[in-house]
């Protein structure tokens, strides 16, 4: 039977915590910050968890890492 192949997209954007939550993390920090404020820029560097509806196709997306 072959691997199952993980999605490599989902990988960098999600990751499953160690209660089995899903987060994500926040867009817009990794280039033209120039007109953002610093509260804006470090705002978009926390992640948060996603809504439970979510959850079940996300963690299809990884299946090797549950």
């Amino acid at each position: 039977m072959p691997k199952v192949k993980t999605k490599k997209s989902a990988v960098r954007r999600i990751k499953i915590t160690a209660t089995g939550k899903v987060m994500a993390f926040k867009s817009g920090k990794r280039h033209q910050n120039t007109g953002k404020s610093g509260d804006e820029i470090s705002g978009k560097g926390k992640g948060f968890v996603l809504a439970k509806s979510e959850w079940a196709r996300m963690k299809a997306a990884l299946p090797g890492r549950r």
